[in-house]
């Protein structure tokens, strides 16, 4: 079928029977109208207050009183009231017998150990001999010079002859006594070739077996008496105040975990030059000898009395040396202030009392604040525990 000429300019339409050019109309007029609302609301949510002048989320606590004592701590060890290594003062040689290994209880004067004593023995048999062949010639000396006495007198002999004579006499004394000292160095030597207990105790350390070359200095074993132990610390020289003798120090053991309270025996006049320290003892009984020797043990001195402080945790404040920083809560602002710094024990500060009980701190997003800032403050999260403090 052929159109028409009039047919053939007549504008197509939907499928709805709508002119297209209605629907272009329509949807600008959607997009339009949907960006105008967009617009509005998002006008509508726009925060025209700056984020440094908005209240600052913070969680704060209530500032409550405690006693506070000053504690003092040291690291001591435990060393037996008598101790001695034992090693040759004057002869090298070979170890031939060491007879007790350590935990061995010996008594005083007991052979523990012997060095090669062939040697000294010989040196003392042949420095004996030399002592008793110069005492026999000074004894036949002797005689001769007083029959050349009697001869003189009677003037058979010159009186420089008897005392030529009488000076071979004195001269052959004092190679007597050189040859006496000689025989007493030689017994030494000997002596020192049997290593004895010096007391009653228990060997420590075994440092050699038989077969090892010792010289003077060189040390075989080590024998303590631990019936009395001292518990040995070193102070810092500013808290010589504290280290007065009777004064009661609380004891941990770290050997076998026991507390005990021991009181200072002797305290050392003078600071050691290098470290600045001051050297301090304490007597324990250890008659049982349970305690052993250099182990270690903590030391604990409280001050006498206590002090009014405030406590906080630790996170409520920051400490620089001996102030500490803590922000106070007024009405919606916060306010810097500075505390003396007293202590510290067990994740609680411990403060002077400048600001009074019952006032509220800053204890959560402390580090986000600066003085004078606004805040909205709620109860913290973390709360201090029981105030009092540990005596």
């Amino acid at each position: 079928m052929t159109l028409s000429p009039d047919e053939s300019v007549i504008p197509s339409k939907t499928p709805r029977g709508l002119p297209l050019p209605w629907l272009i109309v329509g949807g600008t007029a959607g997009i339009v109208l949907a960006g105008t609302l967009l617009a509005v609301r998002a006008t509508h949510r726009q925060n025209t207050v700056a984020l440094s002048q908005a209240p600052k989320r913070v969680g704060t606590l209530v500032v409550k009183n405690a006693i506070y004592r000053i504690q003092h701590r040291y690291v001591g060890t435990l060393l037996a009231w008598d101790e001695s290594k034992l090693g040759p003062q004057f002869i090298s040689g070979y170890v031939t017998d060491v007879r007790v290994r350590p935990g061995a209880v010996v008594k005083k004067g007991e052979v523990l150990a012997i060095i090669e004593p062939e040697r000294a023995q010989a040196q003392k048999t042949a420095s004996a001999a030399q002592a008793q062949a110069i005492q026999a010639k000074l004894s036949a000396l002797a005689k001769e010079s007083e029959r050349i006495q009697g001869l003189r007198k009677k003037g058979i002999v010159s009186e420089n002859e008897a005392e030529n004579k009488l000076a071979e006499v004195l001269s052959e004394k004092a190679r007597l006594e050189a040859a006496k000292a000689q025989t007493a160095s030689t017994d030494v030597e000997f002596q020192d070739t049997v290593q004895r207990a010096p007391f009653d105790g228990e060997v420590s350390e075994r440092y050699l077996d038989p077969g090892a070359f010792v010289r003077p200095g060189s040390f075989i074993l080590a024998v303590v008496n631990r019936t009395r132990i001292r518990c040995a610390a070193d102070a810092p020289e500013g808290d010589h105040p504290y280290l007065t003798v009777g004064r009661p120090v609380q004891l941990g053991l770290l050997a076998d975990g026991r507390q005990m309270v021991a009181r200072i025996s002797r305290v050392s006049p003078a600071a050691d030059p290098s470290t600045r320290t001051i050297h301090f003892e304490l007597d324990l009984d250890n008659k049982d000898r349970s305690l052993p020797t250099g182990t270690t043990a903590e030391m604990l001195i409280l001050e006498s009395g206590g002090r009014n402080v405030i406590q906080l945790p630790s996170a409520a404040a920051q400490v620089e040396g001996k102030r500490a920083i803590v922000f106070v809560v007024d009405g919606d602002r916060v306010h810097k202030k500075v505390l003396q710094f007293l202590g510290e024990r067990d994740g609680q500060l411990y403060l002077s009392p400048d600001i009074p009980e019952g006032t509220q701190v800053v204890l959560d997003g402390r580090a986000q604040l600066e003085d004078g800032d606004r805040i909205e403050a709620s109860p913290a999260r973390s709360t201090t525990p029981d105030s009092g403090a540990k005596p």
